[in-house]
Formats: structure tokens, C-alpha cells, sequence
């Protein structure tokens, strides 16, 4: 069992940000993120994995109902992760 990832289900290099990120001020109102396109299809895997996982829960249940999929930015590190969080 300690193979088993316990924190993210991966995620992807991000190749820009604009604005940049030491340009982003309280006042921006939307950030682009640029991703290549094998980076983008680690953030596809680690997208489907997360949400195969959550489709598993019963829709009926409380934690059904609250599953959902936390996209974590690293502005300084210029990754994206994906994990389950819940609303």
C-alpha cells in the first residue's frame, strides 16, 4: 500500500501565465494558462483518473454529493496538480 499516491492524481508543467505572474495584481480579472501539449495530456490522465474515482461514490450520499475536483495552481513553480477535495 505505500505505493499508493495519497495527495494528487498528477498533474502538468504549465509553460506561461499571462499576465505574468509578477504582473498579477488584486484587480486581475482572468489568468490564461498556457499548457504544451504533452503536459496537456498528463492534466487529461490526471483529470479522468480524479473524477472516476469521485463518479464512484453514490450520487445519493452526502459524500457523493460533495465530491469534487480542487485544481491547484503553483504560481512560483509554474505546475498544475489535481486533486479530490469536496464542496
Amino acid at each position: 500500500m505505500g505505493d499508493i499516491k495519497t495527495f494528487s492524481f498528477g498533474g502538468c508543467d504549465i509553460a506561461k501565465f499571462s499576465p505574468k505572474v509578477v504582473a498579477m495584481t488584486s484587480q486581475t480579472k482572468a489568468i490564461n494558462i498556457v499548457i504544451g501539449f504533452d503536459e496537456a495530456l498528463k492534466l487529461n490522465l490526471a483529470l479522468d483518473e480524479c473524477v472516476r474515482k469521485i463518479n464512484k461514490y453514490k450520487r445519493t450520499t452526502k459524500t457523493g454529493k460533495r465530491a469534487a475536483v480542487n485544481l491547484v495552481v503553483y504560481l512560483q513553480a509554474n505546475r498544475l496538480a489535481v486533486v479530490e477535495d469536496k464542496l
